[in-house]
């Protein structure tokens, strides 16, 4: 994982701290998702939401394969428990990744509000509403 500024660099996806207390984690179209792909994320946020809970938008392209087996763990378990995200936001451009990312998240819900979207936009405004005017607070 190599840190870059305000960007955190992982095999599969940069993050972005785009203004505090807000994560932007962009897969790249060539990123194979496995629980340890998954986990290294995971650790990239948690540089970020250390000091206070973070909002996130998470963006996959339709070109990333989904194996279903990684359906079958909450891979935001630990970071529900520690309140540390306070609204995440997943856009994706394809309808089977969209049904696909509604279903987990009714599989596995979390202690904070999760919402689908198709234009980054759209997320951003929904983000910041959970955010607050003055970022998030801790």
């Amino acid at each position: 994982m190599k840190k870059l500024g305000r960007t955190l660099e992982t095999s599969t996806a940069s993050l972005t701290l785009v203004e505090p207390g807000f994560i932007e984690q962009r897969y790249r179209s060539s990123a194979r998702f496995s629980v340890k792909s998954l986990a290294e994320t995971r650790k990239a946020r948690e540089k970020f939401c250390s000091e206070r809970p973070c909002v996130v938008m998470v963006v996959i392209p339709a070109e990333v394969p989904i194996e279903s087996s990684l359906a079958n763990v909450d891979h935001f378990r630990k970071e529900s428990g520690e309140r540390s995200i306070l609204a995440l936001a997943v856009v994706t451009d394809g309808a089977m990744l969209t049904s696909v990312s509604k279903f987990y998240f009714m599989y596995f819900p979390q202690s904070f509000p999760v919402k689908i979207f198709e234009r980054e936009s759209d997320a951003r405004t929904w983000l910041r509403q959970h955010l607050g005017p003055t970022g998030a607070s801790g």
